[in-house]
């Protein structure tokens, strides 16, 4: 039913690449001739990735011991997919449920797919365990890729016997619209592997970014949460209402942000000075405003003030209602933001350097 591949040796017939990491080499399949991914964990990640890996032809073999996971998912992949479909993803009107079938262990799934893509919760102990039984089932040539969104892969690596396959293919919720992924390699991943990483990420639609350190949680992350620490200190420090302070960041900084990221917006906020200028002039006030206040903890007392934000913002409303209209809504920003791209200034890579 899959085209999996064999563990035997190879001919380099196939175009691929081959790993050389220490004594280990292996032919590694094409990133563009993958024909079936096996998921673990078909949660909200697992069932995203499978919906946006069914978008684009491929084969699903998914594990999940949930009770009720396999129809959870196949009605996650149908919800999914006319907005896979509006946004040209799709080529179908209906989801392709027969390509999608579930095994019954881990191991099985890995040995019948031609990549493996992990998504089981944010614990150290069950990454571990589940990553070292795909490690043993798939056969050394197989990539393994990792959804965690706050463990460097050079830890996870400490399960595996064949750690330089395996690569943090990290994306952000909802999994099978938002553009973005990281791609993040550990001490022992191969920079083949990285590279295939970013290939295959880019066959599905993705906008890659390559991550050259690791740290907990990556980078985008990183970013995201500093700015979440700043709106709890703004809420707890009373400075507004978590109406208008999520109102600062939705009317003030999202729409300039939806074309282009904070240092490009410091940039032009020089002028025709550009960063240099920017800097020269309010370097010591920039200095300031980026200091944060006061350490921001998770006090009995702030807990009990987001939860009282979060019934404001939301209005009380559901969040599966706001989840709804909130991936409904992201097929016209992307759409937005995708036209708008291509009427950007062209970008002189040479004159940069």
């Amino acid at each position: 039913m899959f085209e999996g591949l064999s563990t035997g040796p190879r001919e380099n017939t196939q175009k691929g690449t081959v790993s050389s990491m220490s004594s280990k080499s292996h032919f590694h399949i094409s990133p563009d001739k993958v024909r079936s991914v096996a998921v673990i964990g078909a949660g909200s990640v697992g069932a995203s990735w499978a919906a946006l890996f069914l978008a684009h032809g491929l084969d699903v073999v998914a594990y999940d011991p949930g009770p009720g996971a396999e129809a959870r998912a196949r009605q996650f992949i149908a919800d999914a997919w006319p907005a896979l479909v509006e946004l040209g993803q799709a080529a179908t009107p209906q989801p392709p449920m027969e390509r999608l079938s579930f095994a019954a262990t881990i191991s099985e799934a890995a040995r019948e797919a031609d990549a493996v893509q992990e998504n089981v919760l944010e614990r150290l102990e069950l990454k571990a365990k589940v990553l070292a039984e795909i490690d043993a089932a798939a056969s050394p040539d197989k990539i393994i890729l990792s959804s965690t969104g706050g463990i460097t892969p050079s830890v996870m690596q400490a399960s595996c016997a064949n750690p330089e396959r395996l690569v943090v293919l990290h994306p952000f919720n909802p999994s099978h619209l938002m553009p973005l992924v990281e791609v993040v390699g550990g001490k022992q991943t191969s920079p083949e592997v990285v590279e295939w990483a970013m290939a295959f990420a880019r066959r599905l639609g993705k906008k890659p970014i390559r991550l050259n350190a690791e740290a907990k949680g990556h980078m985008t992350n990183r970013l995201q949460f500093a700015l979440v620490r700043e709106a709890v200190a703004c809420l707890t420090e009373g400075m507004a209402s978590a109406e208008d302070i999520d109102a600062a960041l939705r009317y003030g900084l999202a729409p300039r942000w939806l074309l282009m990221g904070s240092l490009l917006t410091l940039h032009m906020a020089g002028g025709e000075g550009g960063m240099q200028g920017i800097l020269d002039h309010t370097g010591k006030a920039l200095e300031e405003w980026w200091t944060p206040t006061e350490q921001v903890s998770l006090t009995p007392q702030v807990v009990s003030r987001l939860v009282e934000a979060a019934r404001e913002v939301s209005g009380g409303q559901p969040v599966r209602d706001w989840v709804h209209w909130r991936d409904e809504s992201l097929v016209d920003v992307l759409s937005l933001q995708k036209n708008a791209e291509r009427g950007a200034p062209p970008q002189d890579k040479a004159a940069a350097a």
